[in-house]
């Protein structure tokens, strides 16, 4: 299976009307994916003047999605051919909701940040746009093996975040609930993927792409919700506070000590 740009385009316009739920679930993930990878660059820059930062937000929203098309033509073929691998990724995806949730995830780097020159700061914007980029092509190709659709939701998140970007991320900086959002949505894919490897090993009913869409459509619709009702809030905070919690807790431990390298290179970044 390859992921080359010669697969870029889908072979007629059925193609196009069959894989409509996974376009748009896929673009779903992919902007606010992209807009959370956006505020991580922004924080990065910000101690620039002016001028300086605008330029590495620029490059490293490019490099971004640079960096998901190289991962995309080297890495995606073999998550989608080999389970092991597929299977590392979900448990990459689930350990990446849980840190957030459980407060073990560092949003910035370590360093005296307020020191750093231009070229450091880009030369780290650009290491950490590899690093999220992970998370973007194991959640696409979760979703698709299809090579075509994988592309056309990195142009398309391209293309938002270049026009809407600064929206995008001014409306996730003043609703906690779209950041939660995105967690939520990147753990849900995790688990998503193990069931998917687990009923196709097991010969199992296959999850319908229509399925997933309203799924991911429903996880959004009731994070907003909660976020706006805050009589639904102080039900149910208590309940995820006493029982949540804890199971996120014990599911991120054994994670964070098999991803310990990732963390040491996010470490080593900041410095």
């Amino acid at each position: 299976m390859s992921f080359g740009f010669q697969e870029f385009l889908p072979q007629d316009l059925w193609e196009i009307q069959s894989q409509w739920p996974v376009l748009a679930s896929l673009a779903i993930i992919e902007i606010l994916l992209s807009a959370d990878n956006l505020i991580e660059v922004s924080s990065i820059a910000a101690h620039l003047p002016l001028h300086q930062r605008l330029m590495a937000i620029r490059i490293g929203v490019l490099g971004a999605f640079v960096a998901r098309g190289v991962l995309l033509v080297l890495a995606a073929p073999y998550i989608a051919q080999y389970p092991a691998i597929r299977f590392i990724g979900a448990l990459y995806l689930i350990y990446l909701s849980t840190a957030h949730f459980t407060g073990n995830r560092d949003r910035e780097p370590r360093g005296p940040k307020e020191h750093w020159s231009f070229t450091k700061t880009l030369l780290s914007v650009l290491t950490l746009d590899l690093a999220l980029s992970i998370d973007n092509i194991v959640a696409a190709v979760s979703l698709s093996k299809t090579p075509w659709v994988v592309w056309s939701s990195i142009l398309f998140g391209f293309i938002f975040i270049g026009l809407f970007g600064r929206f995008t991320v001014h409306l996730i900086k003043r609703s906690k609930a779209l950041l939660e959002t995105v967690y939520v949505l990147v753990g849900c894919l995790g688990v998503l993927l193990l069931v998917e490897i687990i009923t196709h090993t097991a010969n199992l009913t296959h999850i319908q792409d229509e399925e997933r869409f309203w799924g991911l459509i429903s996880v959004v619709v009731i994070t907003l919700i909660y976020d706006a009702q805050r009589g639904i809030q102080r039900v149910v905070e208590p309940i995820l506070k006493k029982f949540v919690m804890p199971v996120l807790r014990v599911v991120h431990f054994p994670l964070s000590l098999l991803f310990l390298p990732v963390r040491k290179l996010g470490n080593l970044i900041g410095k």
